[in-house]
């Protein structure tokens, strides 16, 4: 085609992104390679990669009518780069040569989409400077497109003297052209008429207009803290020449516009002498830009930040928050949103608050639903996140219908009206949609039945309400939920009659399984306020019977689980390494019978072996030996300061998980996992890395999930020296951290994060959970200062969170009796750390039967002091002498003492 002849010829006017030129040989397009990029483009529209891959592929060959198709296909999924609009641009320009009206057009159309993906101060630059010599739109609206620019990108401290630059050259040859019109030379061949007289007039005042733009331009400018600043001001002394000098307001505002500058110099020094994605540099540029509460310049660092960062989930939602509660302006909301969601689909927030945006700022609903679809084809894996997009789109139904008033006056019309209403159906929608793709677990808890009944219960629909609650407890998910019950009593207690909400407690009795006792509980504090003595009676001979029921059950439930882990302790001893029962395989022939002797068997000199024998292992034998099936757990001492102990594993968790999770910090040498005779892991293993620099950034990753599991990750080190964890937070007061508990167990951590930053700006959130990963119902939240801590005390303080009054307070905890303090430590809780765990690791199998008797006394000392060659003939040591807080020494259990023992 045409299009492919004219790719290898070069223009002037295309910048450093255009195409390739002219001598450069066209490169062969493999079709194979094409065909299959786009099978897997057909197969998976969002893969962005494959979508880039086959771009290149078709540049490369110069083919721009297919380069064309995958750029205009890829727009429509992602928002594209700048240098991808800016390469797609100049390659459209190569035909303006052959169509100018058609090139314009196509142009303005690529330009006007590029601006609204990211911000960009070449791709402004560009699109002015092609406004004014290709597009050339009237002086009215390339105004009107340069403060846009000026709006976006113009605050950029270190780039965006580019565009004032060309913006102000825009107006200065203008002001050229008009004055050149005005010059004696042009109005030599006049004749001096009344209307050239006018038109001199006309002239005059349109040249002092245009002046005016042009110092505004100035004095705007040098109000601007950016880099380049002193030679505006001297251009500008330069261009006012004898006829004006500098007003002392604009000198104290160029001056406050150092200082600014200044102030900001290092922030933005920090940005240029570091890699992308610079994340740390943009946290603390824009904390200092709030504040200082601009909005302007922190809206232009939050799209600096997002243009380098696209795929930040947490700063496009910190974004949103803040155009949504500082800025509030209809047009930068709703377009902010718009990006949002073509960069981050996969986070359901974005999604909710955009058609609450859109509902706020009064658009039609025909947008909502728009919104909704593409929610929908965006592909959400998990029900959580269909279960609240959904919940998000019945309550804008809602809000829009609860003050519609009904069409019709008679009864049965009214019902026909609500059972044939938008919202009706959408909750249809929405129930069929969750329980096809996830089933009744999607909704485990029934958030949208609950919803659209308590929505029947407000509009008078008691009938309705009572036939969704109904219907929702039928299933058995829910009802044994006692939360749900409570629920719906209290909402017969708002709408409906005392005997109703009589009638749903006596249900719930019979089926709660999970929390009974606060059904019993409730029940009776029903009954002492709404019924009578008798009614009172009843219900608590009721709450009695089942009280003992539960009793029973618990009784045997226990009785149960004691027995199964009698049973297992039984059968882990039975599969525990014994070296008096060796295994079949390590069977000799020549020890199948065990002879008599004059000493015990087991009984061995390792310091003094037989002739003609191999020496006895030199390991200590009060150690259990080793299974020589299973892993070792040693590490060359050599490769500790390169290697990390990881702990609290899944036993189902493999080498992949690991290197799956600790990847990112840099190249992996070797990943082992402890195992057990059987070969399954023992639930800890080592990771080696090649520098120090990747240890110490996986032990920033101390705590990761891996399997939906925390991960500990600690420095290798050997036994005994400090390798035992130490309680990693500071249990002193933190007035800038608030304690929270009382949680349902079903809060996440955005869910909290985002109740927590109504207050103020939250640095972190950490959620206490299990070794499991089970969340424990307690949090603590930091802020940046302590003001904001003690505001989240006041404002959230016994707020209701699912039905569970929140406990806030600052931060306080008690100090770890398990510590270093060797203060904290007495003998009594020295004697108590002897647990039978510890005592089975110090067992000796060389101690004979009868001085391991429980009860038994040791020998006397004289007996244990028996000379042995470890002694000087005659000598006898003697006795230290004991310290008030210490026992009396006992006897060292060796080879002497046992042969001492047998010589009585």
């Amino acid at each position: 085609p045409i299009s492919t002849l004219l790719y290898t010829i070069k223009f002037e006017v295309m910048s450093e992104n255009s195409c390739s030129s002219s001598d450069e040989e066209d490169i062969v397009i493999d079709e194979d390679k094409v065909q299959e990029l786009e099978n897997k483009v057909v197969g998976n529209p969002y893969d962005y990669n494959a979508h880039v891959e086959l771009l290149t592929l078709l540049d490369q060959g110069g083919d721009i009518d297919r380069c064309r198709e995958v750029r205009e296909r890829m727009s429509g999924l992602f928002p594209l780069p700048p240098d991808m609009w800016l390469h797609w641009i100049n390659q459209e320009r190569l035909f303006l040569p052959l169509d100018k009206q058609r090139v314009r057009d196509t142009l303005s159309n690529l330009y006007s989409r590029a601006v609204k993906d990211y911000s960009s101060v070449r791709l402004w630059c560009q699109y002015c400077a092609d406004v004014v010599s290709v597009l050339e739109f009237s002086e009215e609206k390339t105004r009107e497109l340069f403060e846009q620019a000026l709006s976006d990108v113009g605050l950029h401290v270190t780039k965006g003297i580019e565009l004032w630059e060309q913006y102000r050259q825009y107006e200065e040859a203008l002001l050229l052209s008009i004055s050149a019109k005005l010059s004696p030379a042009t109005a030599e061949g006049s004749d001096g008429g009344t209307g050239e007289v006018a038109d001199k007039e006309f002239l005059q005042d349109l040249y002092n207009k245009q002046r005016s733009r042009v110092e505004n331009l100035f004095q705007r400018q040098l109000a601007v803290p950016l880099t380049g600043l002193e030679s505006v001001l001297r251009e500008y002394r330069e261009w006012l020449g004898d006829e004006g000098a500098v007003s002392p307001h604009l000198l104290t505002r160029y001056e406050a516009a150092l200082k600014k500058r200044e102030a900001v110099q290092s922030y933005e020094e920090a940005l240029e002498n570091t890699a992308p994605p610079h994340e740390e540099e943009y946290h603390f540029y824009i904390e200092y830009e709030r504040k200082n509460g601009d909005p302007a310049r922190v809206i232009c660092l939050m799209e600096r930040a997002l243009t380098d960062n696209p795929l930040d989930t947490a700063r496009w939602i910190d974004y949103l928050q803040y155009l949504d509660q500082v800025l509030k302006v209809k047009d930068v909301v709703l377009r902010a949103y718009s990006r949002a969601i073509r960069n981050i689909p996969w986070v359901v927030d974005v999604w909710t608050q955009f058609m609450l945006a859109q509902q706020r700022y009064q658009l039609h609903f025909s947008h909502i639903d728009e919104t909704l679809e593409e929610a929908l084809k965006s592909g959400f894996s998990d029900a959580r996140s269909n279960v609240l997009l959904w919940k998000c789109y019945l309550t804008c139904h809602w809000r829009q219908e609860r003050f519609k008033p009904l069409k019709s006056n008679g009864s049965c019309s009214d019902v026909e009206e609500i059972e044939n209403s938008p919202l009706s159906q959408a909750f249809q929608r929405a129930v069929n949609s969750v329980n096809q793709t996830f089933g009744e677990e999607g909704d485990p808890t029934g958030e949208l039945t609950r919803f659209m009944a308590e929505c029947e219960a407000e509009r008078d629909d008691l009938s309705s309400f009572r036939q969704l609650m109904s219907g929702l407890f039928e299933s058995r998910i829910y009802k044994e939920q006692s939360r749900l019950w409570l629920e719906f009593v209290s909402l017969e207690l708002r709408y409906g009659e005392v005997e109703d909400a009589r009638k749903v407690f006596q249900k719930a009795i019979q089926c709660t399984t999970d929390n009974t006792e606060l059904i019993l509980q409730k029940f009776l504090h029903f009954e002492s306020v709404h019924g009578s003595m008798e009614s009172y009676d009843n219900a608590a001979l009721k709450c009695r019977r089942q009280q003992k029921k539960i009793d029973e059950k618990r009784a045997k439930e226990a009785e149960k689980q004691e027995q199964q882990s009698k049973k297992q302790e039984q059968q882990s001893k039975k599969q525990e390494p014994s070296e008096s029962k060796p295994s079949k395989k390590s069977k000799q022939p020549l020890n199948k019978k065990r002879k008599m002797s004059s000493e015990p068997a087991d009984i061995v000199a390792p310091k003094h072996p037989k002739p003609n024998q191999p020496a006895p292992s030199t390991k200590s034998p009060a150690k259990f030996p080793r299974n020589p099936d299973s892993h070792s757990a040693e590490v060359d001492k050599s490769k500790y300061p390169v290697t990390v102990f990881v702990s609290n594993l899944s036993y189902s968790a493999t080498e992949d998980d690991l290197n799956d999770t600790f990847k990112q910090v840099g190249d992996i040498v070797d990943i082992r996992l402890v195992k057990s005779v059987n070969n399954k892991s023992r639930g800890f293993g080592y990771i080696e890395f090649h520098t120090r620099e990747e240890v110490l950034a996986a032990l920033e990753m101390d705590r990761v999930p891996v399997l939906e599991r925390p991960c500990y990750v600690s420095e290798c080190k050997e036994r005994g020296e400090g390798s035992r964890a130490e309680f990693k937070f500071s249990t002193r007061l933190e007035k800038h951290k608030v304690f929270v508990n009382n949680l349902p167990y079903s809060v996440s951590e955005a869910e909290l994060r985002a109740m927590f930053e109504g207050v103020g700006k939250v640095a972190s959130v950490r959620m206490v959970t299990t070794k499991s990963g089970k969340f424990k119902g307690y949090a603590y939240v930091e802020y940046g200062s302590s003001e904001d801590a003690s505001r989240a005390v006041l404002e959230l303080n016994g707020k209701e969170v699912g039905e569970r009054p929140m406990g806030v307070a600052i931060s306080n905890p008690p100090g770890k009796s398990g510590g270093s303090n060797p203060a904290r430590h007495t003998d009594q809780s020295l004697e108590k750390a002897d647990t039978a765990f510890a005592r089975k690791k110090k067992m000796n199998f060389l101690v004979p039967r009868a001085v391991s008797q429980p009860g038994r006394k040791p020998a006397d000392n004289s007996a244990a002091a028996a000379p042995s060659t470890s002694q000087k003939d005659g000598a006898e040591k003697e006795p230290k002498p004991e310290s008030d807080n210490s026992e009396a020494p006992k006897p060292m259990l060796s080879n002497d003492f046992f042969s001492s023992l047998f010589n009585k």
